[in-house]
């Protein structure tokens, strides 16, 4: 599949990039990459994540404040960014510390443009 190859790229351009995570809006994982930790413990962020996002959106939407684009999670060891996708999906790249957080989001943002145009505008 076209979207794995992108995943595996943004795994793969950073060392400190130890997974990524195509989420659906309730955080259940489509497809990851992972190193060092197990797909099952990228899943289990991945549903954490989830709880985020349906929390952050629920508050932003009875603000009338708009839809959740990205947002990042500075953890102790690790870094966790996260970019909306069409249709209410997701992707998400975790780091170790230190991240460099501007470069972690560009490269979030070209892989988010990759897989918006791979998946949802084929």
């Amino acid at each position: 599949m076209p979207f794995q190859y992108v995943l595996a790229n943004l795994l793969a351009e950073d060392p400190n990039t130890i997974g990524v995570l195509f989420l659906d809006d309730s955080g259940e994982t489509i497809d990851l990459v992972c190193a060092e930790y197990s797909p099952f413990e990228m899943k289990v962020a991945g549903a954490y994540l989830g709880i985020y996002l349906r929390r952050i959106g629920e508050i932003l939407e009875s603000s009338r404040l708009g839809s959740t684009r990205e947002f990042h999670i500075e953890r102790e060891r690790l870094h966790f960014h996260v970019t909306a996708l069409p249709d209410g999906y997701f992707l998400a790249l975790v780091q170790r510390s230190p991240a460099v957080v501007a470069r972690a989001r560009a490269r979030l943002q070209h892989a988010a443009t990759e897989l918006t145009r791979v998946v949802f505008e084929s």
